[in-house]
């Protein structure tokens, strides 16, 4: 006989699995309490008699014919006797405790119930009784509730809750059966992979079987996401140590080129469901609401209609976010719940990165409490996670932000007034500090010891707060706060050494809204004065390595991931990683980087080289007739150049240029302009954008053919000089002696490579990439430029580039 699977799940995951509410719960709830819950924990235990048991280990067999599930759990406390055991649950909160009723929290009773019929089966000659307890943190008062049950009423509670559970998993392993047989019978979908496939494919075959983590640099054109999800998908059918795939990406064409990478496949017979995760904001159907039973159609009985209509949309495999939102409309249920719903039971979940990474809004039902650590991580355009990263784990108060909720709130909750005035006095003491010293802002050594208790008082007063019936525009402004508090507090608790905090002054002419007002005849005396607190994360990459411990592998790819020293610190990866770096497989011939000596585009001397910059461009966009980007570090850059430009390129080229509030519909008719081949042919001028380094044209646009033929990049794309980015430096000059390297020349030098990136997609594509500063002549920028932009035979760096043009278009 075949051994049964063992399944081990926690009670509160077999609890918040199957044991639903009817609305959808979009109440606040206590997410900033871990370290006075478990304070809260220690005065009730210590209240308790001499005997008394906490933390107590349990667990509980149940065998079906198919299934051994194991369920575990850990009991607040017991008080044992020779005839009776007392289990206690132990619960906090701010809620007055002569307002509690039974039953307010079904939740918490459904686990007293289940420990109780736990010890009942295990002692069945003994008294099984309990009670469920509240401690109220702000007075310390607390209320207990009895709850009893019979053997037979807690078997046919357990029961319900274990059978519905297997039945569910049985329908999976049913799928995941279909699912495997399907991708044993794939092929590889194209008929002959492109040169470097192979060897990235049998690379991420190795370290899912080795489970390590791999750094894959793959230029554009070599087909990361097929290269990379095919080897993925074998593995996932042969090992039962891999359930579900994570596919991170920041980026929609991430998404897009996955999507149709997808149907391909499934074309072929694959049968793999896969669901795509949209963030809340843009989703939602109705954001004049607010997100409550009590106002919106979309959370109101919500269980009950997509236990309905799950099974039928998981039918469908692929489901992308205009599925989900047919169905979402169709059947009056909120979509982005649906899509965290659907993904349980999928087996590749599509999603940002702050999905899996970010302490706010991670997948708690993936990586709280579940004890699973049977994921894949596939992390997209790897390269994008260091800042995003870093900013996750970064957090922002100010003074002005506490004086502007306490105008809000007034004298009508004068607890909440009482905390806020509470940590008020924190950020006075800072001001005083600074304006003793004669300092803009300063370096702390720390927090005080009462700072992070201030935070989750006023946090917790405020989520009672906003229970109440309040006016519209008040409770959006208070909620707005309170959510940036919770943030802010989350991070306070993860302060280690890979951490900056600072305060600085920050000015705010006058009083507005409530307080201040806009007078631009103010003296600078007259100007208030807030402190802003910042923790600044120097490292993520600590942080972003307890997630990927939740998965046995990641594999990180990009086409920008050298040097891997420098990623496999900020982003995380395991000591034992494994790497490869694959350069274009396109001809050399028809790709031209080239360097133009003799520009300093450095701030001092823009002015000086702006004409010789100038005319560079014009002879780059006269050279042949089609379609370019130019790059520029800045905007202020950008226009300086332009005033140089338009007269030289009058009658010879068509100028765009991108401006700082551009959106969606602005950007595509950008795109569309600059990439009008037609009309550059009809009018034989070039279409000629100008852009600036790092945003949005920079990386993640697909531009093949003639839609681009050449990218001027004008400096070296180092970040700004900033307090930031100084703190950065000085880090990793401590920690490793490359402080310039980590905080300005790899950051820069990624923008470069991924813009020009942009010119070259498929192996027909014959393009430009000029390269504008003296800098890319010195050899530590040059040593981190790809291999195979250094052609034999051919110069990088010449002053006689209209040859080099002329000689390369004629070919």
């Amino acid at each position: 006989m075949s051994k049964k699977p063992e399944i081990k799940i926690g009670v509160r995951d077999l609890l918040e699995t199957i044991f639903n509410p009817k609305d959808l719960n979009t109440s606040f709830s206590p997410t900033t309490r871990g370290q006075e819950g478990s304070e809260g924990h220690q005065i009730v235990i210590s209240q308790r008699p001499p005997g008394y048991r906490t933390e107590v280990s349990i667990e509980f067999p149940y065998e079906t014919a198919e299934y051994r599930l194991m369920v575990r759990g850990r009991i607040d406390g017991i008080q044992e006797s020779e005839s009776e055991i007392i289990v206690e649950e132990i619960k906090t909160t701010y809620t007055p405790v002569a307002d509690l009723q039974p039953g307010q929290y079904p939740i918490h009773e459904a686990q007293l119930k289940l420990y109780l019929y736990f010890l009942m089966a295990q002692h069945p000659d003994l008294q099984i009784t309990g009670k469920l307890t509240y401690l109220n943190l702000d007075d310390l008062t607390e209320r207990s509730f009895p709850l009893n049950i019979s053997p037979e009423a807690g078997a046919e509670f357990f029961l319900s809750l274990a059978d519905a559970f297997l039945a569910h998993r049985q329908g999976y392993d049913q799928w995941r059966g279909v699912r495997n047989d399907s991708i044993a019978k794939l092929w590889f979908p194209f008929q002959e992979p492109r040169p470097g496939q192979n060897q990235l494919m049998d690379m991420v075959s190795l370290a899912l079987e080795q489970e390590r983590d791999l750094f894959a640099e793959a230029a554009t054109g070599i087909g990361k996401t097929i290269a990379v999800l095919y080897p993925v998908l074998k593995r996932l059918a042969e090992s039962s140590r891999f359930n579900q795939i994570f596919f991170l990406t920041a980026k929609t064409a991430g998404k897009e080129i996955l999507r149709k990478t997808l149907v391909s496949i499934m074309r072929q017979g694959l049968r793999l469901r896969t669901v795509f995760i949209e963030a809340k904001s843009r989703v939602c159907l109705a954001a004049e609401l607010k997100c409550h039973p009590q106002n919106c159609i979309y959370a109101n009985d919500y269980y009950a209609k997509v236990k309905r209509i799950i099974p039928e949309i998981l039918e469908k495999e692929l489901i992308t976010p205009e599925l989900i939102m047919e169905y979402a409309k169709e059947n009056l249920v909120c979509p982005f719940e649906l899509s965290l719903d659907l993904s349980l039971q999928t087996d590749l979940i599509v999603c940002d990165y702050n999905y899996v990474f970010d302490p706010g809004v991670y997948l708690r039902r993936f990586f709280l409490h579940s004890g699973r650590n049977d994921f894949l991580f596939l992390v997209d355009e790897a390269h994008n996670l260091v800042p995003r990263g870093r900013e996750m784990y970064s957090a922002a108060l100010s003074q002005r932000e506490l004086a502007q909720l306490r105008i809000l709130i007034g004298r009508s909750e004068p607890k909440a007034d009482a905390a806020c005035a509470n940590l008020e006095e924190f950020f006075q003491l800072w001001q005083n500090e600074l304006q003793a010293e004669g300092r803009p802002g300063t370096l702390l050594a720390g927090l005080p010891d009462l700072f992070l208790p201030a935070l989750e008082r006023l946090a917790a007063l405020l989520e009672l707060y906003l229970k109440q019936p309040l006016a519209p525009k008040l409770r959006d402004r208070v909620q707005e706060f309170y959510f940036n508090l919770v943030a802010f507090t989350r991070v306070v608790t993860l302060i280690n050494q890979d951490y900056s905090i600072y305060v600085k002054q920050e000015e705010d002419s006058g009083q507005t809204n409530g307080g201040r007002s806009n007078n631009p005849e103010e003296s600078e005396e007259e100007r208030q004065k807030w402190i802003y607190l910042r923790l600044f994360c120097l490292n993520p990459g600590p942080f972003l390595r307890q997630r990927l411990d939740k998965g046995r592998s990641t594999v990180f790819f990009s086409a920008t991931l050298s040097p891997v020293d420098y990623f496999q610190e900020l982003l995380g990866g395991g000591p034992d990683y494994l790497q490869i770096r694959l350069t274009s497989p396109f001809p050399q011939e028809t790709r031209l980087y080239f360097h133009v000596p003799g520009i300093d585009t450095r701030y001092r001397l823009r002015n000086h080289t702006a004409g010789i910059l100038a005319r560079c461009i014009f002879d780059l966009v006269t050279a042949h007739t089609g379609n370019y980007l130019i790059f520029f570090p800045s905007y202020s850059y950008l226009n300086t150049i332009l005033t140089c430009i338009k007269p030289l390129l009058t009658g010879k080229a068509r100028l765009y240029i991108q401006s700082s509030s551009m959106n969606e519909t602005s950007k595509k008719e950008f795109l569309q302009r600059v990439t009008d081949t037609a009309a550059a042919v009809k009018n034989n001028q070039s279409n000629v954008g100008l852009a600036v380094l790092g945003g949005i044209f920079g990386e993640g646009i697909d531009l093949p053919g003639e839609q681009l033929i050449g990218v001027m990049i004008v400096g070296p794309g180092l970040p700004m000089v900033n307090d930031e980015q100084e703190l950065v430096r000085r880090y990793f000059d401590e920690r490793n002696g490359q402080g310039f390297l980590f905080a300005y020349l790899i950051p820069g030098l990624i923008r470069v490579i991924q813009a020009a990136g942009r010119v070259f997609r498929t192996p027909d594509d014959k393009g430009v990439v000029l390269l504008v500063d003296d800098r890319y002549l010195q050899e530590n920028y040059r040593e981190l430029l790809p291999s195979d932009w250094f052609m034999p035979g051919r110069p990088f760096s010449t002053s006689d580039y209209r040859q080099i043009l002329q000689e390369f278009w004629c070919h």
